[in-house]
Order: structure tokens, then sequence, then C-alpha cells
């Protein structure tokens, strides 16, 4: 996806759509329902549907750390 403030991922990995939105809309300077598409698109990304019932069971956990990277932890 097109650049986006780091915010918008903090946002939307803790829940804060309404935020998320607005930071789109200022990044991107468009209107509202353009930045409804997009947080959906990112919100995809960053939730991805598992590729089988297999992987359905597995525990994901998303952690930003310190210096603003993204870690992610697969369980077994």
């Amino acid at each position: 996806m097109a650049e986006l403030p780091e915010s918008v991922d903090r946002d939307i990995l803790e829940g804060r759509s309404i935020l998320a939105v607005k930071a789109i809309r200022d990044a991107r300077g468009c209107q509202l329902h353009e930045a409804v598409d997009l947080y959906h698109e990112r919100y995809r990304e960053l939730h991805p549907e598992p590729d089988s019932a297999q992987e359905a069971g597995r525990p994901r956990v998303l952690r930003f750390e310190r210096d603003g990277s993204l870690v992610v932890f697969e369980g077994p």
C-alpha cells in the first residue's frame, strides 16, 4: 500500500478505526469513502485470513517494538 503514517497501523491494530481513517484522509487528502476503502484494505493486510482450517487454530501476536517495527509471533 502507498505510504501511510505508522500511526495508521497502530490505530488499526489497537481498534481505533476512526483515528485510522482520519489519519489516512490527512495523509492522502482523499474523500471519506476512499479513506474507508483504504482502511479496509490495510486492515485485511494486517489481519490476513488463514489459508486453511489447520492454520485457523494457530495464535498470532502482533507487537510494536520501541524502534517502531512490527513483530509477528506465530504459535506452534
